[in-house]
């Protein structure tokens, strides 16, 4: 038997009969950062106080004009860091959603935050408000990695923002980065992690992107070896969690809904500079300039439609970074189609090399299939 959770999101009947669309997840990008992170290529900039007001308005502007579904079920604030609006602004973002969008259940809001930004009055607010769970950017709990990431807070301060996090949200995260100098503090981060009990862990390895200043340094990359070596470690520390995504762990009910929407390729709208979302076959984007999005937020630097098929091939290739991999009803019962008769000869190839399962509900990716995870997607281009 396929799990419910796995199906499509089911259409909601209003009382006069109709149907209306599958609820969305919204994603608010908040550029800001203290410290601006050498490995990191996401949109960004730098400030030494909290979030300017005049970006709060905007943003909230860019809400209120949001032409698009009304329904919504997740909320998740990401940067940059999140953690630097001041309570009034992330109060004002949070009404200028609930007030344009409906959501009929207790949505799940998460807000990312650096670590030596978390303290038990704002972590109290952030609950009043209506955040329901915390992201923590630990990355490391060893000292020289956390130096080597450029990272501005060290791992005593991950440790009391651990607490602090454990003490007022049921519902948690720890965000953690493999492959950095020396790489042997790995285990020993890993343990301490366990140590803290969050209720789900997000283990990336270290990427050395062009655009950034450790592009520079891309000779300093482990090899791929030892990476898979570091990635198998966090599996076997973390065995207690369900590994329901590559990367990503989690306790029984403790899965990040919101990335679940990403990761089976379901819509989203994103709001702030160089957000992305994903509506009726569109992929438009915001422009990621911060001074032109300030001057208007409507400003899209790229809309790229998506066919029916690049629709069904990126669903594809979505489900299968997860451990349920992709339900056969699912896909007949949101494309109309059987999976077989648009993928049989890909996934064949596929089940030959080992890479996925096939049963009579769904295909899933083997081991092997989790750790050569590229492979399926490039097999599934092909």
């Amino acid at each position: 038997m396929v799990a419910a959770d796995a199906l499509a999101p089911a259409a909601t009947v209003t009382s006069r009969g109709t149907e209306e669309p599958p609820a969305i997840g919204i994603y608010v990008h908040i550029p800001f950062c203290r410290t601006l992170c050498p490995y990191c290529d996401f949109i960004r900039c730098h400030t030494d106080r909290a979030v300017p007001h005049e970006f709060v308005n905007t943003l909230c502007r860019e809400i209120a004009a949001f032409d698009g579904p009304e329904r919504a079920c997740t909320i998740y604030l990401g940067g940059g860091t999140p953690s630097l609006l001041a309570l009034d602004s992330l109060a004002q973002v949070l009404d200028a959603l609930h007030a344009r969008f409906t959501f009929q259940v207790e949505p799940e809001v998460t807000i990312e935050a650096n670590p030596d930004d978390v303290t038990a009055e704002l972590a109290a607010s952030w609950r009043a408000l209506g955040v329901n769970r915390v992201s923590l950017g630990v990355q490391s709990f060893d000292d020289r990695v956390l130096r080597y990431l450029g990272r501005r807070h060290d791992a005593d301060t991950a440790r009391r923002a651990c607490t602090l996090a454990a003490d007022r949200f049921e519902n948690w995260s720890i965000d953690l980065i493999f492959g950095a100098h020396p790489i042997e503090a790995w285990e020993s981060t890993l343990s301490e992690c366990v140590a803290c009990a969050p209720t789900h862990v997000s283990a990336y390895g270290l990427t050395y992107e062009p655009n950034t200043p450790f592009g520079a340094r891309a000779g300093e990359a482990v090899d791929d070896d030892t990476s898979l070596d570091l990635y198998r470690r966090a599996k076997a520390q973390l065995a207690a969690y369900d590994r329901y995504e590559i990367s990503n762990f989690a306790l029984t009910g403790r899965r990040c809904a919101h990335n679940l929407i990403y990761w089976r390729n379901e819509e989203y709208a994103g709001f702030g500079p160089g957000a992305y979302s994903f509506l009726d076959g569109l992929r438009p984007r915001n422009t990621p300039d911060v001074d032109t999005y300030l001057a208007d937020p409507r400003t899209k630097s790229e809309s790229l439609p998506l066919s029916d098929a690049e629709i069904r091939l990126e669903t594809v290739i979505q489900h299968l970074r997860l451990r349920e991999g992709l339900p056969k009803p699912y896909y007949a019962l949101r494309f109309g189609r059987d999976l077989r008769d648009d993928f049989a000869e890909s996934l064949d190839a596929l089940i030959a090399r080992g890479l996925i399962v096939e049963n009579e509900d769904a295909i899933k990716p083997t081991e092997t299939g989790f750790e050569l995870n590229n492979e399926l997607g490039l097999a599934l281009v092909d």
